[in-house]
């Protein structure tokens, strides 16, 4: 079964600016969709994590 898909929907670029540490190509990858879409890079992260969250599957140690 396919796993349901994160949907960006392009918007213009807002001037509020917020810090997010990620690793550098992670943050070279979500560059890259804020650039296709002019969603905020701290938007993408924001829905990205939101997506994780609802999605975990946390399996016990082997």
């Amino acid at each position: 079964m396919a796993q349901p898909k994160l949907v960006l929907t392009k918007q213009t670029e807002s001037k509020a600016v917020k810090p997010v540490f990620i690793d550098a190509e992670l943050h070279k990858q979500i560059l890259d969709l804020k650039n296709e879409t002019g969603i905020s890079i701290g938007r993408i992260a924001e829905k990205f994590i939101r997506y994780g969250i609802q999605n975990v599957e946390i399996e016990d140690e082997q």
